[in-house]
């Protein structure tokens, strides 16, 4: 199978709603191997690029190998099971786009008072085209995501914060929740489309509310939480820390948002990814939110004015920009506008800046993004922007 990672075609998008209602549909037929092709086939192929761990990053740590699955339990019960190995929970009402029941994955550390949320990335999609399961433009919305699926995939042993046995991790003792990714929603929808006479389940926050459920009743004594993704998991990072800090009240949850760059995309695409995915805004937004990403941002700043909100970002990352519709130059000059308003009006929110066009600062950390990184989560007060 070739080792492809989803490139987070994935937008920090809101929009206010209802939710729709379910329907299953049966799996789809195939295997990894034909997901790769389909991916290989889709137009964003071009920009795509190859997620193997860097020659400095050390193999795949041994705990990322086949998989247990823990006891099913009612929501509210916590999962129990031995330590630091990766555990699949089933969640039976939890949906898939193609209604295929899913779950999520925990590794249990000795230490349980803090907690890292992983939600995985990997695309997008919104309309018949983008969403067409012979070539989608978001990973695992036509298989759909279960054990099998965390069992290979790709992105668990790269990304850093989940390398439980990289001394350079500064993660790498905590308790790990792993999202996955398969509603093409940037983990924050919460309606069921048709797309050519299919129901297509855009329903990813409503699943990160089933799966919280088991992990707040597993996690009662957590004080800290990291909610952290990378690209798609990054923007849902982002959209949900509201919630997530309200089912953890006696805990403090910073968010690590891996290229989900907070920038306003046109308007006209904007309104049209809203529409689509009935994105769940944060808990009292105001209208505003509903129009402009900067309002969002604006109230997780005023709101929760002491958690640390890190964003790290290529400086004209290719894959955004081009899914959002913007020159790399035109990205990259609404990035820094970004940054720059942060610095001024966030005392708990930096960034991290690499230089080019590329993708994803988890999959190749820096030493220097090391120690910015540690600087965040130790609450040191010389954390700074890095640009």
């Amino acid at each position: 199978m070739r080792r492809r990672a989803g490139l987070g075609l994935s937008l920090f998008l809101s929009a206010c709603g209802g939710s729709g209602s379910q329907a299953t549909v049966a799996p789809p037929q195939g295997d990894a191997g034909a997901l790769d092709a389909a991916h290989d086939a889709s137009p964003f192929a071009d920009i795509a690029v190859e997620t193997a761990v860097s020659p400095d990053a050390g193999a795949p740590p041994d705990d990322v190998g086949e998989t247990l699955v823990a006891d099913a339990g009612p929501p509210g019960t916590a999962v129990t099971g031995p330590r630091n190995q990766w555990l699949w929970v089933d969640e039976p009402d939890a949906r898939c786009a193609n209604g295929r029941p899913t779950g999520f994955g925990l590794n249990l550390a000795d230490d349980q008072t803090r907690l890292v949320i992983f939600l995985q990335g990997g695309g997008a999609c919104w309309d018949a085209a983008s969403c067409n399961p012979v070539v989608p433009s978001s990973f695992y919305v036509a298989t759909g995501y279960g054990r099998f699926e965390f069992n290979t995939d790709v992105l668990r042993p790269s990304m850093l914060p989940l390398r439980r046995l990289d001394p350079s991790n500064p993660f790498r003792n905590m308790s790990m929740v792993y999202v996955p990714y398969c509603t093409g929603d940037v983990h924050a929808g919460d309606r069921v489309a048709e797309y050519n006479g299919r129901p297509f389940h855009h329903v990813g926050a409503r699943n990160l509310g089933l799966f919280l459920r088991r992990v707040t009743a597993t996690f009662p004594r957590v004080r800290r939480v990291w909610l952290m993704g990378d690209s798609a998991g990054g923007f849902g990072a982002a959209l949900n820390m509201d919630r997530v800090q309200r089912v953890f009240p006696n805990a403090r949850v910073d968010v690590l948002d891996d290229s989900g760059q907070p920038i306003e995309p046109p308007a006209e695409r904007w309104a049209q990814w809203r529409a689509a995915w009935n994105l769940q805004l944060p808990e009292g937004c105001d209208p505003r939110c509903a129009s402009s990403i900067a309002s969002i941002t604006d109230l997780i700043r005023q709101r929760y004015p002491n958690n640390r909100f890190g964003l790290i970002s290529y400086s004209h990352d290719a894959v955004i920009s081009t899914f959002m519709g913007l020159n790399s130059l035109e990205f990259n000059r609404r990035l820094e506008s970004f940054v720059t308003e942060m610095g001024r009006q966030w005392p708990s929110g930096r960034a991290f800046i690499l230089p080019g066009l590329l993708h994803v600062g988890f999959l190749t950390p820096t030493p220097a993004m090391l120690r910015w990184i540690n600087a965040m989560i130790t609450d040191d007060p010389s954390w700074q922007t890095v640009n």
